[in-house]
Formats: C-alpha cells, sequence, structure tokens
C-alpha cells in the first residue's frame, strides 16, 4: 500500500489547476489571434504548409508590386510622348503652311520662331524625370540625363537598355523605353538632294537634250530648250526655271542660292535624280549630274533644327514634312508597344490577384481557427478549471490537525 501525503496532495491539485490554466489561456490566445496553429509544435504538418504558402503569398504580392511600378512608369512615358506627338503635329502643320513660295521671308521667319519653341518642348520632354527622380528615357543610365544639345547637335549620353521587371514567374514587362530608340533612331523619307556645278560654256541647249527623272516613279521627263546664256548665272537661271516647271512630274525642286551660280536639287520620296544628257546638252553648258538618294535615320530634334533654319532661310521644306511624319509614326509606334505593355501588366494582375486569393483561401483553411468549436472547448475547460479549484479547497480541508 502507498502511502499518500498531504504535501502529495496538494501538488497534484497545484498540477491539474495549472494544467487546466494553462489549456484555457492557449485557447483564449487562439480566440483572441483567430489562429488555430500558434506554433509549430502545435501542428507540425500544417505549420510547414503555412510557412509554404506564406513564402507563395509574399511573392505574387512582390509581383504585384513590381506590374504596379511598372505600369506607373509605363502610364507617365505615354503621357510625354502625348505631348510630344502634339509638339510634332502642330510642327508638321507649320511645315506645310510654311512650305509656300507666296510667303515672304518674314513669314518663314515667324513659322520658324514658333518650330524653335516646339523642339525646345520636345527636348524638354525628352529629358523628362518620373517620381522618383529618374531619367525616363535614359535606359539603364537612369541617373544620367538622357539628352544634351550643343547648338544644333544633339547627342544621346544614355545607354540602349531597356529595364524589365518580374510580374510572374515567368513573364517580365519593360518598364519603359530608351531613347535613342524613341528620339533619335529615327527612319527619315529617301531623298536626293545636291548642288550641281557651275555651267563653264553657254551655248543653246536643244529642246530634249536633257532628260532628268526623279526617281518618284513618274519615269524620265525631257526638259524645254535653252538659249544661249550670257554667263554661269543666267545658265542658272534657265535651267531653275525649266527644272521646276516640270516639278509636278519628277518632284524634283531646285533652288538657287543669291550669289551661287550653282543649284541645290531635291527629291523627296525619291530612288535618286538621273540625269540624261545627249546631243547639245554636256556636263560643261548644264552642270547637272546624277544624285544619289539617302535615307539615313536623324533625330526628330535635328529635324526640328534644320526645319526651323530651313524656313529662316525662306527655302523649301518638303523633305521635313515627309520626316515629321515619320518621326510622328515612330512616336505613335512606341505609344503603340506602350500601350499592350500595359494591358499585359492588367491582365496579369488580374491573374496574380486570382491566385493570391486562392493561396489565402488555402492558408486560412490551415491555420484560421473554428470559432464555434474553440468557444464551445473555453467553455469546458472554464468548467475544468472551476472544478480543479472547488476541489482543491475541499482537499486542502482535509487535515488530521483539524480533528485533534
Amino acid at each position: 500500500m502507498n502511502r499518500i501525503s498531504t504535501y502529495m496532495m496538494f501538488q497534484r491539485s497545484l498540477t491539474a489547476m495549472l494544467n487546466q490554466q494553462g489549456s484555457v489561456s492557449e485557447t483564449q490566445l487562439q480566440l483572441s489571434t483567430g489562429k488555430r496553429v500558434l506554433a509549430p509544435s502545435d501542428d507540425p504538418a500544417s505549420a510547414a504548409r503555412i510557412l509554404g504558402l506564406n513564402g507563395a503569398i509574399g511573392t505574387v504580392e512582390q509581383y504585384q508590386s513590381n506590374a504596379e511600378r511598372a505600369k506607373s512608369r509605363l502610364e507617365s512615358e505615354e503621357s510625354i510622348l502625348n505631348g510630344a506627338v502634339n509638339a510634332l503635329q502642330r510642327a508638321h502643320e507649320l511645315a506645310v503652311q510654311g512650305n509656300n513660295d507666296s510667303l515672304t521671308a518674314d513669314d518663314t521667319g515667324y513659322i520658324a520662331k514658333e518650330v524653335r519653341q516646339l523642339l525646345d518642348q520636345v527636348f524638354s520632354l525628352a529629358n523628362t524625370r518620373d517620381g522618383n527622380g529618374e531619367y525616363i528615357f535614359a535606359g539603364f543610365q537612369s541617373k544620367t540625363r538622357p539628352f544634351t544639345r550643343d547648338g544644333g547637335v544633339f547627342a544621346y549620353q544614355g545607354d540602349l537598355g531597356q529595364r524589365r521587371l518580374q510580374v510572374s514567374p515567368d513573364r517580365q514587362v519593360a518598364d519603359g523605353d530608351n531613347g535613342f530608340r524613341v528620339f533619335m533612331n529615327v527612319a527619315t523619307e529617301p531623298t536626293a538632294s545636291g548642288t550641281t556645278l557651275a555651267a563653264t560654256a553657254f551655248d543653246a541647249i536643244a529642246a530634249g537634250d536633257i532628260v532628268i527623272d526623279g526617281g518618284n516613279g513618274n519615269g524620265p521627263v525631257s526638259l524645254g530648250a535653252l538659249p544661249a546664256a550670257a554667263n554661269a548665272a543666267e545658265r542658272a537661271d534657265q535651267l531653275l526655271q525649266a527644272i521646276n516647271a516640270v516639278t509636278g512630274q519628277t518632284g524634283i525642286r531646285a533652288v538657287r542660292e543669291s550669289g551661287s551660280d550653282n543649284l541645290t536639287l531635291t527629291s523627296v520620296g525619291s530612288s535618286g535624280i538621273d540625269v540624261t544628257l545627249a546631243g547639245s546638252a554636256t556636263l560643261a553648258n548644264t552642270g547637272l549630274q546624277d544624285i544619289a538618294a539617302v535615307d539615313d535615320p536623324r533625330d526628330i530634334f535635328a529635324t526640328l533644327d534644320q526645319l526651323a533654319t530651313a524656313l529662316e532661310s525662306n527655302r523649301p521644306v518638303d523633305r521635313y514634312i515627309a520626316d515629321l511624319q515619320h518621326a510622328l509614326e515612330n512616336l505613335v509606334s512606341v505609344q503603340t508597344g506602350i500601350g499592350a505593355r500595359i494591358n499585359t501588366i492588367d491582365q496579369q494582375g488580374e491573374i496574380n490577384e486570382d491566385l493570391k486569393l486562392s493561396l489565402q483561401k488555402h492558408r486560412s483553411e490551415e491555420q484560421d481557427l473554428d470559432f464555434a468549436e474553440a468557444i464551445a472547448r473555453f467553455e469546458r475547460q472554464m468548467t475544468a478549471l472551476q472544478a480543479a479549484q472547488q476541489s482543491y479547497v475541499r482537499i486542502k480541508g482535509l487535515s488530521l490537525f483539524n480533528y485533534l
């Protein structure tokens, strides 16, 4: 027979009360946090799954943060390009307006002043920063001012990089476009432009002996007869009038600088100017020769600057009208790409939100508390604790000393 001491009875009663208080405290903490698993020891398997789900949710939230950052920057770029497009459209209107032989030098000079204002506006837009102080069109060199200007020479100081942000496990989206792509490497209209030689012989030229082809698809066109000229200046004037008389057919425009015996021939949208001399027409008495067409890319700023310079000189600006159209098409193409990326981000954002909701649901199933069951359990535990406390009071009075 084991001897049950008073100390043992007290110790067991106290242990029972403390155990019940621990259970009540744990249930109370579950009710206050709303979580079933408070420590890995509560349910090791669920705790491992909850940890994995938390990591997956955190990753999706980072994707969403990247998507929002990329969308904000793309919307800023889109707004800037809208401003640039509006400026170029106005410049295009001014170029058409200024390409009029009836305008005086003062008239085209006024138009040139507005074109220069538009140039300053586009140049400023190209050097815009985002809300974080980073240059939008500098590529990876986001802290470097992308465009500089030295007179009529414009340079790009950024790089060709395009920053990309991860918006899903297998999808990245570029958050901008480098300035070289947007403003610098812009296609131009194929244009044949060159200067004739000054004539050294001035004898008469028969009709049909000078044939020119402006490379515009209309084919060769014969010039009329030219009478004998007194000097190189008179021969230049004869050729000027003869070439411009058939401009509608050839697309070739001739311009003579004041005080010069040379002509500048220009054919826009051309494959080149071909000159055929026969009979009485020679290089010596015409100065005419073949001119190759070029379509080298040019930056938008230089196009606007050269347009303004031509207007200030009251010269034809056919070539710049076509070049501005190419510049507009380039900006619109970039805008289209921006719109496509914004749509991609919106679609991926919806997918990410659905995935996040699904992961949160699974996490809730693993860690969230069943309040009905927990409240019922809390009531049972409180009853058990009260019983333990009452029994302790009764047992505490069982002592032989009370009966001696």
